[in-house]
């Protein structure tokens, strides 16, 4: 059955990326807590109050709050206040950092996994790919 083998997959698939996300944070003194933060952080499109990243993340606002102090002091976020409301208080992602993250550099960690993921992509055509990437954005949006 497709689900039983997609689901089977997924799993390992899920397994794999925490090991591998715990891997790289360590390797940049961060815990993975901080770094899939950082990642939210990152991937938002509006700066964020501590109180929304911890909607976000579903963890504590105690959590929250010293995962973006250690991230503020490590030099991945800055604080600034709201600049439509100046008694809130934001985070960002620091641009340079950003810029790492998203290159294909020698010091972004994940640029080897992206390279292997475009070499698997060599074997499904467009159309494939194009299903596969409707399939996780709607995985994707169901557990946001």
């Amino acid at each position: 059955m497709p689900t039983a083998q997609i689901l089977e997959q997924l799993e390992e698939l899920i397994a794999s990326s925490v090991l591998t996300n715990e891997r790289i944070a360590r390797s940049m003194g961060l815990s993975v807590v901080d770094w899939q933060a950082f990642s939210v952080i990152a991937r938002s499109d509006v700066p964020l109050t501590a109180g929304e990243m911890s909607e976000l993340t579903q963890l504590p606002t105690s959590t929250t709050t010293r995962v973006l102090d250690r991230l503020e002091r490590a030099g991945y976020i800055e604080r600034r206040a709201d600049s439509r409301d100046r008694r809130r208080v934001v985070v960002l992602p620091r641009s340079e950092v950003v810029a790492r993250f998203t290159s294909d550099g020698g010091d972004n960690p994940y640029t080897a996994i992206k390279g292997t993921l475009r070499s698997v992509h060599q074997d499904f055509s467009p159309e494939e790919l194009e299903i596969v990437g409707r399939y996780l954005r709607a995985v994707n949006l169901r557990f946001r």
